[in-house]
């Protein structure tokens, strides 16, 4: 399957920090297929599966069994700008 990421929504600290966002993975129709919440961060990517667990990262530091995902802005700009992704995105980072 043939799938794209986009950006949803993205609002910057406002010190410019840190981003937070939200990424789309869709089809060749437009369908979503996932979405990840991200915070951006001195060239590095985490992606979420959840806003909750993007929240409990951010506020309170938690990670016990909360999954999450790091890419580089390279690797990820790569993701972006290719023409399509085999499979899901989410199946293409390593989670912890």
């Amino acid at each position: 399957m043939k799938t794209f990421i986009i950006t949803a929504h993205e609002e910057e600290y406002s010190d410019k920090s840190k981003t937070l966002g939200v990424l789309l993975n869709v089809d060749e129709k437009s369908k979503r297929i996932d979405s990840l919440t991200y915070i951006y961060h001195k060239g590095m990517y985490i992606f979420f599966n959840t806003i909750h667990a993007m929240n409990e990262y951010i506020y309170h530091g938690k990670f016990g069994l909360m999954s999450r995902a790091y890419i580089s802005e390279e690797d990820f700009d790569k993701f972006y700008d290719a023409p399509y992704i085999n499979g899901k995105f989410s199946d293409q980072l390593e989670w912890s």
